[in-house]
């Protein structure tokens, strides 16, 4: 029989509702020598510093603000934190000392990046674009008197990777998507390139006895490499070479061991590695979930290592709990920042077949075996995978009824390089057929009922898309912050954005200018059936807000605007606004 959705109205629903509604995270863990910890949990409503002087108990919140802030790094001269205002990912730098706060970075319109503190802790390397300039410095900045000395400006999306041991030179990355290219770096500006054979070596970690690279190097998956200081383009040993990816590498203070972050298919593995040998010391035992990544950093920034490297801080993510920093060894849950409900229902994996054969990955949150109203989420990236996470609105949703597909199209990572090729520049539509493929599989296998289409960035454009390519497979739609408009989105981004992603979706401006236009879902928004609803945070630097604002236009869909939110909704009072309205309106629409 079909299952009709109804509106919460006991009033434990209705608070089982408003609890998952407010998500709470604790997020980069940064123990210090004295044994207390720090870290950056949103309980105030925007993420904000914390520290914890032992497991479970109150913490202290330093630097009470408005802005974004994470710690960064301990330094003699106090903590150096990160910091950017409504979402806007201008990350500016400062210090809090015993004095309070302390300014580091003057340019608004800067983004302070890949913030490395060098071996003498009086300085740190970095990038950055002075007054938001597409092309990104490397240099140093001097932590007593904030100077920022340029050692080049070689074009292009940069990142400060490391120091050498004896802090004379430095290894960098050139980030063009997934491409990205490894150099050591002189002082006078001298490049000398790493790996050049292969598509990605990122990160870069440098220790005495050689320059460790996760690389691709003669792989479908990302291993990782030590390679020598005088034969940069070799691989002297394998020291993590595996059928499955890296997602972060993270040395110990000794460096003798790393803790590596392994992608075992939805979930994460955690391993301890011997860097002489490549043997697994041990393996962190906590229950099935993953990392946090997010706009801050990805898998190896919510990780950290004590001072004396005898206890790792993860910040550790459950398909039904929010990220808590648990400690290895032993498992000790540090902090208790949220308690979502009981009886959340766990991700099952999925695979269906596309329309060329392909066997397409997923994860599945399905209520029961009755046939019910779907929701297909795509994710962002398109470098992105879905994996399970702590994903509130896949609970909000079994809430009212609804069951929710995660398809891991063509193009997504996690399944090797080859597989995330598959949508590259002008096969960019083979996702997008994925992304129907997944709708017909939900309908063709009786599963559901009716289907809508979800997702957020370029998970918003695989929204827009589906919409136009098969109009009449579906029956409402939520857009956030993607893309309507390839060319406008590359006219209207930061510049800096724009020498970033070019690479991965095709010069506007170049041969695939007219394949870019043919794709654009708002030159076909007239096809869209499906009722539409469209939200955008005005300080995104990802996606400007003009793509949503015109594909409303165009379809006369239901626009809604965040006056203080970047990309995506971050504050805990604009969660609950954005989530009540996406569980209103699929409820009307699907029900």
């Amino acid at each position: 029989m079909e299952c009709a959705l109804a509106a919460p109205t006991e009033a434990s629903d209705r608070a089982r509702i408003e609890k998952l509604l407010s998500v709470v995270r604790a997020t980069r863990p940064l123990p210090d020598a004295d044994g207390a910890l720090y870290y950056s949990a949103n309980v105030t409503g925007r993420a904000q510093v914390f520290r914890q002087p032992a497991a479970g108990v109150e913490p202290e919140h330093l630097q009470p603000g408005d802005t974004r802030m994470l710690p960064h790094a301990h330094t003699p001269r106090g903590l150096l934190v990160r910091a950017d205002r409504g979402g806007d990912e201008i990350w500016q730098l400062g210090m809090i000392e015993a004095g309070g706060f302390r300014a580091l970075t003057t340019d608004p319109r800067a983004l302070h990046r890949s913030v490395c503190v060098h071996p003498d802790q009086e300085r740190v390397g970095l990038s950055w674009n002075p007054d938001g300039q597409a092309d990104l410095v490397l240099g140093e900045l001097d932590l007593a008197s904030g100077a920022l000395s340029r050692w080049a400006e070689p074009g292009g999306f940069w990142e400060w990777a490391a120091w050498s041991p004896d802090g004379r030179r430095a290894a960098v990355v050139k980030v063009m998507g997934t491409p990205t290219e490894a150099y050591l770096l002189d002082r006078d500006g001298g490049l000398t390139q790493l790996l050049a054979g292969a598509l990605r070596a990122h990160p870069v970690e440098w220790l005495e006895s050689g320059i460790l690279v996760m690389t691709d190097l003669g792989r479908d998956f990302l291993g990782l490499a030590l390679v020598e200081e005088s034969r940069p383009n070799a691989v002297a040993r394998w020291i993590f070479a595996e059928d499955r990816d890296l997602e972060g590498v993270i040395v110990d203070p000794t460096a003798t061991r790393a803790a590596v972050v392994v992608n075992e298919g939805i979930y994460d593995g955690i391993r301890i590695i011997d860097l002489g040998t490549g043997e697994s010391l041990d393996r962190v035992g906590l229950s099935p979930g993953v990392v946090t990544s997010d706009h801050s950093g990805g898998p190896d920034y919510h990780v950290g290592w004590s001072a004396d490297g005898s206890r790792l801080f993860v910040s550790w993510e459950q398909p039904t709990r929010p990220a808590e920093i648990f400690e290895w060894p032993g498992g000790t849950r540090w902090t208790f920042t949220s308690e979502p409900p009981a009886g959340l229902i766990d991700p099952v994996e999925v695979v269906f077949e596309s329309f060329d054969g392909l066997r397409v990955p997923g994860l599945f949150y399905r209520i029961d075996e009755s046939p019910r109203p779907a929701v297909v989420q795509f994710h962002g990236g398109p470098e992105g995978q879905s994996r399970a996470t702590f994903n509130p609105q896949a609970h909000l949703l079994n809430s009212i009824g609804i069951n929710l597909l995660l398809p891991n199209v063509r193009g997504s990572t996690g399944f090797g390089m080859r597989f995330q090729s598959l949508d590259d520049k002008t096969l960019r539509w083979d996702g997008v057929k994925d992304g129907c493929e997944a709708a017909r599989h939900l309908k063709r296998t009786g599963v559901a009922t009716k289907t809508a289409a979800m997702g957020g960035s370029y998970g918003g454009f695989m929204t827009l898309a589906v919409l136009v390519e098969d109009p009449e497979l579906w029956d409402a739609g939520v857009d956030v912050v993607g893309i309507a408009d390839w060319h406008t989105f590359f006219a209207n981004m930061p510049p800096w954005r724009g020498v970033l992603r070019v690479h991965e979706y095709g010069d506007p401006n170049g041969p695939e200018a007219e394949f870019l236009r043919e794709i654009s879902p708002i030159h076909r928004a007239h096809l869209i059936q499906a009722p539409l609803l469209v939200v955008h945070g005005r300080n995104d630097p990802r996606v400007p807000v003009e793509e949503s604002e015109q594909i409303a236009r165009a379809t006369g869909a239901e626009l809604m605007i965040f006056e203080d939110e970047g990309h995506g909704i971050a504050a805990l009072t604009n969660q609950v606004t954005f989530n009540r309205r996406v569980l209103e309106f699929l409820a009307a629409n699907l029900g």
